[in-house]
């Protein structure tokens, strides 16, 4: 049995490590396709995009500093 972070898994990782550590430490580009679906809403290689993600498609309503006014008990 693999243990992936803490918890076991039955199903090893399809994921190849050593490659993305390689990769990464070698500073190449995620490989990316805009045509494909499951490549995800923006090109991980373009820093405005991402940015532009992560500050607007992650918008929680109502916003977390919205004061609730909770009722009380008479």
């Amino acid at each position: 049995m693999e243990f992936k972070g803490t918890l076991p898994c039955a199903q090893p990782s399809q994921t190849d490590w050593e490659r993305v550590k390689r990769e990464y430490k070698a500073d190449l580009p995620i490989a990316y396709d805009p045509k494909d679906p499951d490549d995800g809403p923006y090109d991980p290689n373009d820093e405005e995009a991402v940015d532009r993600f992560l500050t607007e498609a992650n918008r929680v309503y109502p916003s977390p500093t919205a004061k609730i006014r909770i009722a009380k008990v008479s």
